[in-house]
């Protein structure tokens, strides 16, 4: 946002999928907030009538959900530029995300332990596997905002990031690189080893090809439910995955999002639910998630 004198009158401005915005800012400074959501506003009026967000529109069950999910998104995005309130929450996001990500895997570790690892500050937590859970999620969230580019390599780094030292549940490593075994998810074939590299190539060039024209949320879910489907690592995959599905949202100037581990079931459902052709289930599921994002983490 920005502004913008003209004629003696002052305008909020900003530019939203290459269209500039503008309102015309009250008097006073104590208007500020209320200058933000009209600006908002606009900008929903927009995207709502962009063929990617009318497209989306026809795979829901649920419009109205879509609708103040987006309203929701696009105001708070505007009002984190000046609520301090709000950037603190930005800042303390990768915190519950990690809690609840790792706990989707099977992590124990209490919240308030998950903080003092986070901030560097004495902990009484005493499983070392999980502690170094906890400080390679960071480490990957770190990589993901700071260089991260869409790319093979990088999504083997960030695989890399996330398991360094860690064993899995047969206290085994986690192996390097993509899988070298076939792997059944809930009796849904995932990509064969010989062919991931192919498909996460397939997913790149989809995700280049349509990140500017297919609605944002809808661009986040696709790319996560074909990732988990190729499932590309022997483990790890729901984390990564995760963190990817954010890393888009992010780029796209939407909130980041969690998916609940008290919702784990009907999350997993849902992504085999769309193994078909119909994906209204899972989008669904994944819109009521950041929907509840929006309502328990950040409106809060």
């Amino acid at each position: 946002m920005y502004i913008e004198e003209k004629n003696k009158r002052r305008y909020l401005n900003k530019k939203s999928s290459g269209k500039k915005l503008s309102v015309l800012l009250g008097e006073r400074k104590d208007t500020i907030k209320e200058d933000i959501m009209k600006l908002s506003g606009k900008e929903f009026e927009y995207v709502s009538w962009k063929e990617g967000y009318k497209i989306f529109e026809e795979h829901l069950y649920d419009n109205y959900l879509l609708t103040q999910a987006t309203q929701d998104s696009l105001s708070l995005m505007n009002l984190l530029e000046i609520d301090a309130k709000l950037q603190e929450r930005y800042a303390k996001f990768p915190e519950v995300f990690i809690y609840e990500s790792n706990k989707t895997e099977g992590s124990r570790i209490p919240f308030e332990q998950l903080q003092l690892i986070a901030q560097n500050k004495n902990y009484s937590y005493k499983v070392k596997n999980e502690i170094q859970e906890v400080e390679n999620s960071f480490l990957a969230w770190n990589f993901l905002l700071e260089n991260f580019l869409f790319n093979e390599g990088n999504i083997k780094k960030l695989y890399h990031i996330l398991t360094k030292d860690l064993l899995q549940e047969n206290w085994n490593k986690y192996p390097r690189w993509f899988k070298k075994i076939e792997i059944v998810v809930n009796n849904n074939i995932t990509s064969k080893p010989e062919d991931v590299s192919k498909d996460i190539c397939l997913l790149l060039n989809s995700y280049r090809s349509n990140k500017k024209e297919v609605f944002p949320l809808q661009l986040a879910f696709d790319f996560h439910l074909k990732y988990e489907q190729i499932h590309p690592f022997e483990n790890g995959n729901g984390r990564t995955g995760r963190l990817l599905l954010n890393k888009i949202l992010i780029s796209r100037w939407y909130l980041p999002m969690i998916i609940f581990e008290s919702n784990r079931k009907a999350y997993f459902n849902a992504i085999d639910s769309a193994n078909g052709w119909n994906k209204k289930k899972y989008y669904t599921f994944m819109l009521e998630q950041y929907s509840k994002t929006l309502d328990q983490y950040w409106k809060a």
